[in-house]
This record gives C-alpha cells, sequence and structure tokens, in this order.
C-alpha cells in the first residue's frame, strides 16, 4: 500500500506504509526503484509489474535484491542491444 507524502521541497512522493511479503514471478516485474529514505519511512523498494500493480519490498529481502539484479541485467540487454542495432 503506497501514499502520497509531502515533501519539504514542495513536491509529492508516493510511499509504502507497510512492506509486503508477495513474491511475484520476475518476468511480470517491469522495473523497480528505491524509496528516498528522506521522505519516506519504510526502507523499501517498490516493483511496478507489467500490469502496473506496485508491490512494496523490504530491501533486505533475498527475493528482492534477486529481483533488482535480474531487473539490472534485464535493463542492461535492452539498452546494449538498442545501441548496438544503432551502431549497424
Amino acid at each position: 500500500m503506497m501514499v502520497p507524502t509531502a515533501l519539504a521541497q514542495g513536491g509529492i512522493s508516493n510511499c509504502c506504509l507497510k512492506i509486503t511479503a508477495t513474491k511475484v514471478h520476475r518476468d511480470l516485474l517491469k522495473s523497480y526503484y528505491v524509496e528516498d529514505p528522506s521522505s519516506c519511512t519504510q526502507n523499501a523498494v517498490v516493483f511496478t509489474t507489467i500490469m502496473g500493480r506496485r508491490i512494496c519490498a523490504s530491501q533486505t529481502n533475498v527475493w528482492t535484491k534477486t529481483s533488482m539484479a535480474y531487473l539490472d541485467g534485464k535493463n542492461w540487454q535492452r539498452r546494449h542491444t538498442i545501441l548496438k542495432q544503432q551502431h549497424q
């Protein structure tokens, strides 16, 4: 569950209210970001699924770490393939 939070700088940030133990198959994950600890109270990673659902996960969870690494590798491969095609 996420809630909009007002930032001191005047912006708005979506923060996780609760960490979930939900584990989604990695192929269903699209992206992730780490919450800003200066504006959010949870120490969370927010995953976005290909259907647009957001999942708040603990940064220390093994599933979270492996899923982040998977997405980092997947995104690196995608960028590398695009750059390679542009230089042909």
